[in-house]
């Protein structure tokens, strides 16, 4: 088998999605080839013994260099979700004894990740209200190793300035690690913006097609090698089937993500105006309070956003999304097909109704992931369903 010809610093992004870290086989075919056996003859080789859990089969190294290319980094793995790449991620730099400073109000899954590290693995976390040096400086300790941010946040789209902290972070001797998986590396790459770490849940717009699981890191080769090692002792590996699944998707990730950043800005646009609808947060907006820093440090404003119904009347909210016709009720994010969820449901469900308050999640709030589908048949699903 041969790696494909192209390189990274020669070629835009949608040639990188198609032919970075391809690997061609005998036969000539133009994909990667699965390779889906456990057992694998070692003898003649390099004395780096081929075994799927170790991160070491051609699908892996296929779709792991197409990552890192679209995200401009050294090197990156590709894990089974977006929770293990989060777990394997932070205990790649954290050990016992260390501190973090994490945003708040990010993702419900990695708020109740916090709780593992605490109780698990005696590593203290600061969860930040607001990002910004001020509040990390009242923060920080000698303890301190990381700092985890995620922008656009799931589900308020709150944008942060990841040049600032990644600045703050850098004078004071700590590693930052953002959760990208909002954006997309199409809409933003924050390793040029200072960051050192970037996670994606890959299940969602990498994979693109709600049809697979699966998690992401990227960094210097050394980090993702600590990563490496971590990940193959908890089992955090991806099959090869659904690596090949992963790297056919990525290769369109470009065309969906562009498609679903034009449909969400003209979608946004219409809500906002009506009257049935309170609030609308995307930063594609000029209302949005972080527009002007998204404008700086995105190249698109992604396809996620989320509203708020007006009133209180939680039978009212059910009974428009059970008029929904096109869009789908649905958990997830980032797919070919419009969906909606209610985050107290689903995404921030393990977290106390209390933290939702005082994050301004709301039984009213849902979260809308826009798709590929014309702009226009999806406004006319939210105006019959809104009537």
């Amino acid at each position: 088998m041969s790696e494909s010809k192209h390189k990274q610093n020669t070629i835009g992004l949608n040639s990188i999605a198609v032919h970075t870290g391809t690997i061609h086989d005998a036969f000539g075919g133009v994909n990667t080839p699965i390779q889906p056996s456990t057992a694998i003859e070692y003898l003649s080789g390099n004395g780096n013994i081929p075994y799927p859990r170790n991160f070491n089969i051609p699908n892996h190294e296929a779709v792991s260099k197409k990552i890192a290319a679209l995200e401009g980094g050294e090197s990156a793995i590709v894990l089974a979700t977006g929770m293990s790449a989060i777990a394997a991620g932070i205990l790649a730099i954290a050990k016992p004894g260390d501190h973090i400073l994490m945003q708040n109000n990010i993702y419900g899954g990695t708020r109740a990740f916090v709780e593992l590290l605490r109780e698990k693995h005696n590593i203290n976390v600061t969860l930040i209200t607001s990002m910004t040096p001020d509040s990390l400086a009242q923060s920080v300790t000698n303890e301190t190793v990381l700092v985890y941010l995620e922008t656009p946040t799931n589900p308020l789209l709150e944008i942060i300035d990841i040049a600032l902290i990644t600045q703050w972070a850098k004078d004071n001797g700590i590693l930052t690690m953002i959760d990208n998986t909002f954006a997309s590396p199409v809409n933003q790459r924050p390793l040029e913006l200072g960051c050192d770490i970037i996670m994606h849940s890959a299940t969602k717009y990498m994979g693109g097609h709600s049809d697979l699981m699966a998690g992401a890191l990227i960094g210097t080769a050394e980090y993702i090698e600590k990563c490496r090692k971590i990940s193959a002792i908890y089992g955090m590996s991806l099959n090869a089937v659904d690596l090949s699944l992963l790297e056919r998707s990525i290769k369109t990730i470009g065309v969906r993500v562009n498609q679903q950043n034009a449909n969400a800005l003209e979608i946004a646009e219409w809500l906002s105006k009506h009257p049935g609808i309170a609030k609308v947060h995307y930063p594609g907006l000029q209302s949005h309070p972080g527009h002007d820093i998204a404008k700086r440090q995105m190249s698109g404003f992604g396809g996620m956003m989320s509203f708020e119904l007006a009133g209180n009347d939680m039978e009212y909210r059910d009974d428009f999304l059970q008029k929904l016709r096109m869009i789908s009720v649905a958990t997830s994010l980032g797919g070919v097909e419009s969906t909606m969820t209610i985050p107290a449901q689903t995404s921030h469900y393990l977290i106390t109704s209390e933290e939702r308050a005082l994050l301004g999640i709301t039984d009213m709030l849902i979260r809308f992931s826009v798709g590929i589908e014309d702009a226009q048949d999806i406004i006319h699903d939210l105006e019959r369903a809104l009537q």
